[in-house]
């Protein structure tokens, strides 16, 4: 018997500049993973570098040019903002509430698009509808977009402890799409599993059949 050819990962890889406008554009969640004195290399210049306030008020913002004013080498630069990128979504998953507010509601948002994925805990004001459009420029990097749609939302329940999951997906909705394959899933010419196993072109095509 053969065996089934495995798909190909697509995963996006950021570039440098990425990390900088993903940063600048949560600022104080930067300042939040300084307050925590916790000794990283990179500490020095990430005080540094919120004092510039990550450059948001230049048009063209280049490595070169930081690298010039700072006194670092571009190698580090570009390390340490990946580095710190990360160290923020690792303080996130163990310490949550540094990034809450606690008259707002507590949220796990998970972050899908093709074979990238990421997760912030965080509150909402409210808790966003299933099919709503929701825009996160923070991800771009971990995701190459910045717009998602809510898959799903599932309410957890522990001791006194609630918290709310809401699964996002890259790009537009297309209710028409989704309304097909929950009718393609219940008459069962779609398997479950192919939705995580196939491509949605892959996916579209067996829903267009059957039209």
């Amino acid at each position: 018997m053969s065996r089934s050819k495995e798909k190909p990962k697509f995963i996006h890889q950021a570039t440098t500049l990425e990390y900088l406008y993903c940063l600048s554009d949560m600022p104080k969640w930067s300042q939040i993973l300084y307050d925590q004195h916790n000794g990283k290399a990179y500490n020095d210049f990430l005080k540094w570098i919120l004092q510039q306030n990550f450059f948001r008020s230049e048009e063209r913002t280049t490595l070169k040019r930081i690298a010039e004013l700072s006194g670092y080498p571009t190698t580090k630069i570009s390390k340490w903002l990946r580095d710190i990128y990360e160290s923020i979504f690792e303080l996130n998953e163990v310490q949550p509430h540094l990034f809450s507010f606690s008259d707002n509601v507590k949220v796990e948002l998970g972050f899908n698009y093709f074979d990238s994925y990421c997760s912030i805990k965080t509150s909402l004001p409210v808790v966003p509808r299933i099919y709503e459009s929701f825009d996160f420029f923070f991800v771009k990097a971990k995701l190459g977009l910045t717009s998602f749609w809510v898959k799903d939302i599932r309410h957890f329940i522990s001791e006194d402890e609630t918290s709310v999951h809401i699964t996002l997906k890259g790009g537009n909705v297309n209710l028409y799409r989704e309304f097909a394959l929950s009718k393609a899933l219940f008459e069962g010419y779609i398997n479950f599993m192919d939705v995580y196993r196939k491509y949605d072109f892959e996916i579209d095509q067996e829903l267009l059949k059957r039209r």
